[in-house]
């Protein structure tokens, strides 16, 4: 028998109004002994805070909203529940992704919408294990959840849309992105997020008027495996309860969710849904005559197996209700404009181009996957073409390209069928590192000039906030980068992308990566930078943003994380104010500094800043990046060859070396102090006194050079002074 005293640690719903279901199953339908209680999130006092803003600043809107609700409230009727078609509930489903495996496909989100079905109509294969004592309670609707096959702009689609978005992990209210017109389709939303409710809705009377924004499901994306989680949720959109009532906490004594027939139930969290379990004490509160209904879909058991007859009415009579303006979601007039009044013909669209690679920041002769995952129907027929790589063009799905030159690289996928065709073409998406560095042994980066040029700046989701190279605005009044979090949307329209701007900039990444550094002879090193930066948090606690600076002994395809600045730590300008913060003074900087321990690996080491933003987030400055240490010039694997580096210095003339030659033939790699390569060649004398002449180092303009010594698996570095 499982323990009477259940803890659940849910929190509290802030507003009645909006009544935020939950629903915490694992991702298949079977009986299960591992039920977790549920726990809900934020996104209830999100979405009420963001009401309470709108109110104050449109009081009309609060009246029309009130006006609303009391319309709803006197429409209510009593249905028969006479009716002779059949309910057709177009739907949507946005599949929010960063290409992980969240991105469900589209096989998975029709054998959910199949799951939904049989729930409803009480025709789900293991409807056979519905105890006896409620065998003749179990009812179904003649309801059919149907994909759409007309988006809200008249296109053809599968009803399953596929948005690259960081709100995947947030899964909150502000997540529901590109919501169709609800009264006109069932929006779904999938999400990748992990603390919180599996999924959750919202009762029909709680989207009237200014709330239509948040009505539909959101899921997580494991949930959808579930055959009741968006049954469970479907229902609550139709206005049922859960069988203890009107909360989000079972263990309700004499609990009553407003139907008639439905047993008096106190709501359970797990049990091992055998027979005896489902009939007896069950830490009954009530009745202890009752068999209380545990296999109820509006339970938390894990044990659904039904709705009762008396649930079905509840929700036909929310059917033909204004609210939530449930009434046109299943009206001819709807069904034809979505795609859904016929089932005898599938209609085939035409893809939308999408792909993905395994690694964007190669080394030079490395290889990368790219993975189709184009949406909205099945691919006929593709073709890539990948600038510089091996292969330069392929037909598969899945495709590893190697590319042999460095530099940004072009890719563009063209898919089709018999609809139709669409194409992407992606500009700098990979970017390939050099076999040389930018940089030998330490070196400043103060970001004037064209040094800026040799930074990379990367922002996964072509958002408004990217790294800037700006003049005037850095350490001492120099150029840096910024940040610009900060929008000006004081004048944006309510519920567009501009209007939910701050909102939905929690949990966006930018980067910054340095030029490559050469420091297999430097010893000592440290890396230092200047950073500035301002929250609109008014409370310590509120400062969620982070910036973690990362190492990467391989072009970036993996990182070491070297440095993290969070909390108050981070804040060095003190409150934003919501305005585009600039630093005024040096006051307003700080400097941070790491210690870093060069291997033989280190020749062409990258330093990556990583910003992660919260709805807070204001502007962040970063100058002055200091690699600092003593770089060796003479590699104690290399003195054997007794090198002689002539003149030194020099007026001009060429540069020439002396070395005794042994096993191994020797390289020459000539760098100005940016680390640019000059000249590089291979000397293949062994076991002999050789003198050479450096190739291309005649008249060269005055400054410090640095010509690096390889053989064998050992290397050093010369510096040489043209006078």
């Amino acid at each position: 028998m499982p323990e009477c005293n259940i803890t659940y640690t849910m929190k509290k719903l802030i507003l009645s109004f909006l009544a935020i279901s939950t629903l915490c199953l694992t991702g298949n339908a079977q009986l299960n002994e591992d039920f977790q209680p549920c726990s809900i999130n934020e996104t209830t006092k999100q979405a009420e805070d963001y009401m309470e803003k709108v109110f104050k600043e449109h009081p009309e809107l609060e009246l029309q909203h009130n006006e609303m609700l009391q319309l709803v409230e006197n429409s209510k009727v009593e249905f028969d529940g006479n009716r002779n078609a059949t309910y057709v509930i177009p739907v949507v489903f946005h599949v929010l992704h960063e290409y992980g495996s969240e991105n469900l496909s589209d096989a998975v989100i029709v054998q959910s919408v199949q799951n939904m079905n049989l729930r409803w109509q009480n025709n789900h294969p293991d409807s056979v294990d519905i105890i006896p004592e409620f065998k003749q309670l179990a009812g179904g609707l003649d309801l059919e959840f149907r994909l759409a096959n007309i988006d809200p702009y008249g296109n053809c689609t599968n009803g399953i849309n596929h948005i690259y978005s960081h709100e995947t992990q947030n899964g909150d209210q502000y997540s529901k992105l590109n919501q169709w017109d609800r009264s006109k389709y069932l929006n779904i939303w999938v999400c990748v997020y992990t603390e919180g409710a599996s999924a959750y809705s919202h009762y029909p009377e709680s989207t009237d008027g200014f709330q239509f924004w948040i009505d539909g499901i959101l899921s997580r994306a494991s949930a959808v495996f579930s055959t009741t989680t968006l049954a469970h949720e479907a229902a609550h959109w139709l206005n049922l309860q859960h069988v203890w009532g009107n909360t989000n906490e079972p263990e309700v004594q004499c609990g009553d969710d407003g139907v008639t027939d439905t047993p008096v139930t106190m709501g359970h969290g797990g049990g091992s849904c055998t027979y005896s379990w489902l009939t007896g004490p069950n830490c009954r509160m009530c009745d202890t005559t009752i068999i209380e209904n545990a296999q109820n879909i509006m339970d938390y058991t894990g044990c659904g197996r039904m709705f009762t007859i008396g649930q079905m009415e509840r929700s036909e009579n929310a059917l033909n209700s204004i609210s939530g303006q449930r009434i046109n979601i299943w009206n001819d007039t709807t069904l034809a404009a979505t795609g859904t009044h016929d089932t005898s013909t599938v209609q085939l669209c035409a893809p939308v181009a999408d792909f993905n690679a395994s690694e964007k920041r190669i080394c030079v002769g490395s290889s990368t996957t790219f993975t189709d995952h184009s949406w909205n129907a099945s691919v006929t027929n593709r073709t890539w073409t990948f600038q510089d790589g091996t292969p330069a063009t392929s037909n598969n799905a899945l495709v590893n390209v190697t590319f042999n030159t460095p530099g940004w690289k072009t890719i563009t996928l063209e898919v089709s069928n018999a609809a139709g065709n669409d194409s992407r073409t992606s500009s700098n998406y990979i970017y390939v590192s050099p076999d040389w560095a930018d940089f030998t042994g330490p070196a400043s980066l103060d970001i004037e000039g064209n040094q800026s040029n040799l930074f990379l700046v990367e922002n996964p989701e072509d958002n408004w906030g990217r790294f800037q190279a700006v003049d005037g605005v850095g350490y001492d009044g120099s150029k840096a980068f910024k940040l610009n979090n900060f929008k000006d949307v004081s004048d944006a329209d309510p519920f567009t992308a501009d209007g939910w701007y701050n909102e939905r900039l929690g949990g966006s990444m930018d980067y910054l990566v340095t030029p490559a550094f050469d420091l297999r002879n430097t010893t000592g090193v440290t890396v230092g930078f200047w950073y500035s930066y301002a929250s609109n948090a008014s409370q310590s606690t509120d400062i969620t943003e982070v910036l973690k600076v990362y190492s990467s002994r391989n072009c970036g395809e993996t990182w070491v994380t070297r440095k993290t600045i969070q909390g108050s730590d981070l804040v060095t300008g003190g409150y934003a104010g919501n305005l585009d913060y600039t630093p005024m003074n040096n006051q307003m900087w700080e400097y941070a500094e790491f210690t870093y321990a060069p291997t033989s690996q280190d020749n062409r080491t990258r330093f990556m800043f990583e910003f992660e933003a919260s709805d807070l987030a204001s502007n962040l400055y970063i100058d002055n990046i200091n690699v600092n240490g003593t770089l060796s010039l003479e590699s104690a694997e290399i003195k054997d060859l007794e090198l002689i580096v002539f003149p030194n210095p020099t007026k001009g003339e060429a540069i020439n070396v002396r070395y005794t030659a042994k096993n191994e033939a020797v390289e020459f790699i000539l760098r100005d102090i940016t680390g640019k390569v000059i000249s590089t060649e291979v000397v293949n004398t062994t076991n002999a006194t050789v003198t050479h002449q450096i190739k291309g180092s005649t008249n060269l303009p005055s400054a410090p050079y640095f010509l690096e010594v390889k053989s064998g698996d050992y290397s050093a570095t010369k510096k040489i002074v043209v006078l």
